[in-house]
């Protein structure tokens, strides 16, 4: 994803008014260790609102949940979302994987009480800390998360 469709995505996911804690690859390079990443990886706030907010924003980018059956419609990000379940959403700006339900990344209300603001320019963002990441890279059994755990490891 270059780093141009990201910062839109971003910008949108901001003026959409979506709480979340920014994850995964992008956490990474916010802690020190920069990477290239295909998505955007985020643990939701879980309040219905906010996930309506989310599940619009995806919609009217004319999102679609990557399933192993296929490609779902927008319609179909809502359903996720709200069953609390993992949705990978594939959107012009770039996929977006909503991490919610799984049992190696901790939910929005553990996240974000340690989470730290970074700030992007115009847009500040939520990432987790990096003992939660390190936590999350350590329950994956990924090469690229073994990777990352070593180089924050190193980096500190």
């Amino acid at each position: 994803m270059s780093e141009l469709r990201l910062r839109e995505l971003l910008r949108r996911l901001a003026s959409a008014e979506v709480e979340f804690v920014l994850v995964g690859g992008l956490a990474v390079n916010a802690w020190g260790y920069v990477r290239g990443t295909r998505d955007l990886d985020l643990v939701p706030d879980p309040a219905a609102e906010n996930l309506e907010r989310l599940a619009a924003l995806l919609e009217e980018l004319d999102g679609r949940v990557e399933t192993a059956e296929g490609r779902l419609g927008p319609s179909a990000i809502g359903t996720f979302l709200r069953a609390g379940d993992r949705a990978l959403v594939a959107t012009p700006l770039g996929p977006v994987d909503v991490l919610q339900g799984l049992p190696q990344v901790p939910g929005y209300r553990q996240l974000r009480p340690e989470a730290v603001a970074v700030d992007l320019e115009d847009l500040t963002v939520m990432v987790c800390s990096l003992e939660h990441l390190k936590v999350m890279k350590r329950a994956s059994d990924r090469p690229q998360d073994a990777e990352d755990l070593r180089a924050l490891e190193a980096g500190q």
